[in-house]
Parts: C-alpha cells; sequence; structure tokens
C-alpha cells in the first residue's frame, strides 16, 4: 500500500515545515560515503570479574540502529537510521530479524502504543518532518502525520497516546488512541528533548539546555511547574518508575537525578558512568543507564541509591528497551550492533543502598566496574555515525562527540585545556 499523508486539513495542528536544503544534502553525503555492509552475527561480551554479571550476547544489525522498541506481543522494532531507511523486526527470542518494514527517510525514534500500533519519527523525500504509521503487522506505514521541523522523540503513554517532543517549538505534540492527527499541544519550556509519561498521566520533559524538568498533569495544556535539575548538568534520558518516581540522566555531571512523586525538587543524585545519556525504569522498579563515554549500562535497584552493577556494551550505547520477558536491548550506535542484558541482573539492594541521602550516594562504592576506561576509545559516534545519529541528537550528540574527542586527546597527552569543557 503506497504511503498516505495526512493532508493540513485532516490535521488540526499542521505547520509548514522549512526546508534545510543544504543540510539535508551535507547529510545524504556523509551517509553514503559512511554505509556499511555487515552482516548480523551473535557474539559474546565478557562477564564481569567480580560479580558474576554477563551482559549477553551482542547481535550484529548490518544497519545504523538508533531507535529501539517492543510491541505488546514480544516483537522487538530497531530504526535504520539512513537514506533509504527502514525498520528491522526480530520475533521474540531470535537474533535476526525476520524482515524489514518500509519507512520514510532517517527512520530514528520509535514507539508502540498497547494496541500494536507502530510511530516511527521519519523525514519524506523533501525533508519534511513527519511521523509515520505502521498497523500492526503491516510492512509500511499507511500514513504520516506532519509536525515541526526538526527532530522528534516519540514515547507512548500507559493510555496509548502518541506524545512527540518539538524541540524547536518547545512544545509536546499528542496523538489520541485510534486517530491520526495532533490532537493538542501542550508548552512544555525550551527546547524539550525527551518525554516521560508516569502512568498517573503525568508527562515530564527534559528541557537540555535550560536544565529543568517542566512537569505536566494529565491533560493539563503547560506544565504545572518545573523541577530545576542543573543548567550546567545538560539533563537529557528520563524515565518514570511503576512507582512514580522519575530518573533523569544529566550528561555533565555524571549522576541520574531523582524526582521522587509529586516531589519539587531533585530528591538525591546517583552516580553513574561517564556522559549517562539514556535512562529506562523496568516493571520490578529496577533503573537502567546508558552511559555513552565507558560503554557501559549502570543499574540501579528499585529504591537504591547507588549503583550495584555496571554492564559493558558495544561501541557508545544509546537507547534501550526493557522487554517482557525482563531483558534489557541496548543500541550501540558505533557499534552498529544491539547487547542483551538478562533479567534480575541489578542484584539484591542492601539496607545500606535502600532510601539513602544524596551524600550517602556519592560515598557508597558502585559495585566493580565490568568495563575499564583505560586506552583509547573506538570509533564512536563522531566517526561511525558523522551525519546520522549525530545530527538526531543534537546537543546531547555534540556534547558526547566533543568529549569522546577530548578523551582521546588526554590518553594521548595533549594539552589540559583540550579537555576542559566549558
Amino acid at each position: 500500500m503506497p504511503l498516505r499523508r495526512v493532508s493540513a486539513a485532516a490535521s488540526k495542528t499542521h505547520i509548514q515545515h522549512r526546508t534545510n536544503t543544504p543540510l539535508r544534502a551535507a547529510m545524504t553525503a556523509l551517509v553514503a560515503a559512511a554505509a556499511l555492509l555487515l552482516v548480523p552475527a551473535v557474539v559474546s561480551v565478557p562477564a564481569a570479574a567480580d560479580n558474576g554479571t554477563d551482559a549477553g550476547p551482542m547481535i550484529g544489525t548490518g544497519v545504523q540502529p538508533l531507535g529501539i522498541a517492543e510491541g505488546p506481543d514480544g516483537t522487538l522494532y530497531v530504526s535504520d537510521y539512513d537514506w533509504a531507511g527502514g525498520i528491522s523486526v526480530y520475533p521474540p527470542g531470535e537474533a535476526l530479524p525476520s524482515r524489514t518494514i518500509h519507512a520514510g527517510r532517517f527512520p530514528s525514534s520509535l514507539a508502540v502504543t498497547p494496541d500494536g500500533t507502530l510511530y516511527v519519527a521519519q523525514t519524506d523525500e523533501s525533508g519534511q518532518a513527519e511521523v509515520g504509521v505502521v498497523a500492526p503487522g503491516a510492512n509500511e506505514a499507511a500514513l504520516a502525520i506532519k509536525v515541526t521541523s526538526g527532530h522528534h522523540w516519540l514515547t507512548a503513554g500507559p493510555d496509548g497516546s502518541l506524545y512527540v517532543v518539538n524541540p524547536s517549538e518547545g512544545s509536546l505534540s499528542v496523538v489520541q488512541p485510534g486517530e491520526a492527527w495532533i490532537k493538542r499541544t501542550i508548552q512544555a519550556g525550551p527546547n524539550p528533548v525527551e518525554v516521560a509519561v508516569a502512568k498517573d498521566g503525568t508527562a515530564y520533559a527534559t528541557n537540555e539546555l535550560e536544565g529543568t524538568v517542566a512537569v505536566v498533569p494529565a491533560g493539563a495544556p503547560a506544565p504545572s511547574h518545573t523541577i530545576d535539575v542543573g543548567a550546567k548538568a545538560h539533563p537529557h534520558g528520563i524515565a518514570a518508575a511503576p512507582d512514580g518516581t522519575v530518573y533523569v540522566a544529566n550528561i555533565l555531571t555524571n549522576d541520574v537525578a531523582v524526582i521522587e512523586r509529586g516531589g519539587t525538587a531533585v530528591a538525591r543524585r546517583i552516580p553513574v558512568g561517564k556522559a549517562p545519556q539514556e535512562v529506562v525504569a523496568a516493571p520490578d522498579g529496577t533503573v537502567y543507564v546508558t552511559n555513552s563515554l565507558d560503554d557501559t549500562v549502570s543499574v540501579i535497584p528499585a529504591g537504591s541509591a547507588s549503583v550495584s552493577t555496571t554492564v559493558p556494551t558495544g561501541d557508545d550505547p544509546g537507547r534501550m528497551v526493557v522487554r517482557t520477558d525482563g531483558t534489557v536491548v541496548v543500541v550501540n550506535r558505533g557499534g552498529r550492533s544491539l547487547t542483551v542484558i538478562p533479567a534480575a541482573s541489578a542484584g539484591p539492594v542492601s539496607p545500606a543502598q535502600a532510601g539513602g541521602s544524596a551524600a550517602d550516594a556519592a560515598a557508597e562504592p558502585q559495585g566493580s566496574p565490568v568495563k575499564s576506561d583505560g586506552g583509547a576509545p573506538g570509533p564512536g559516534l563522531p566517526a561511525v555515525a558523522a551525519g546520522t545519529a549525530a545530527v538526531l541528537l543534537a546537543g546531547a550528540a555534540t556534547l558526547v562527540a566533543v568529549l569522546r574527542r577530548r578523551r582521546v586527546r588526554k590518553a594521548a597527552g595533549g594539552p589540559a585545556s583540550a579537555w576542559t569543557f566549558e
């Protein structure tokens, strides 16, 4: 079925696209020059020597993976951030995709609603940003919802609504279950980058440049208040745990800010690895954080004030999904692969870990890391995904790219000023 796009008349909030032809042309050239054909493979990942944690298999994707989501039947979807597009479909328990869903150009963020509808952030051939809508079991998008220019993060709410983050507009767009147009728009503060929706419908959006989290009550048109996370922290990834606790990954301060349910301030901070970028919360309350410079995932047990386990990943870990069987799948952007973390990797919560203060969290040991930071990094985001994921993640990717370059200079004995980030 050919792709049908929703017209301006059909969409209540259709916004004209401001085309950036030079940027699109440059991206196309970069992607074409960097294209690699890799055969999907499964390789082992070393286990922790001291805590027995095994990161499980690492699956070669053969594409430039970026977005990831799981359907209600356990099917895994991984977007290929490329001009040709495509969504790889992995049946439950399989390490090879069974088919590819045709998508628009540069598919990035993915979200699946409880009815199995897959939403894809993408662009059309002219560079117009849109959200593709793929019906359960379909091999291509039946239609596309026009959105504002720029890149967008997608999140499925507990009621089946789709939330679209619009950084350039400082807003969140909401698509109601079963509909194909934007129902309402929520003001979310300057430059929102990601959003998490709690079980009670409260939406939390990270404003990375301002260093705040906007709190939007269910059904409200605007935030009721904002929570200061730190202007220099660059908060990015955000997740709401089942108990309503919110976790925010701060790229520059190497920690996770914890906001208690109904809280108006950061309750405590949990130190993690270097340049934490994304965070997810499992149904049992376990929190997972990707450390993009360390090539690891920090595991925080439910209610803990510190990291219990650090798990190795491939190069430049980014987005994650917690599967229905409890395993966590991590997208390795630089490694063009997926890392599978077995369920129950968090370990027990000791009395010292549960409910500790911020000072306790900073003082407590985080467990022996699985992977050290000695030696030079791999190619990572700047080399492998230049012009692809780096553009999508905008501010976050720029920070990570700069930090990676400066880590290389430091390892090579470069000047101290090259390591300082203003």
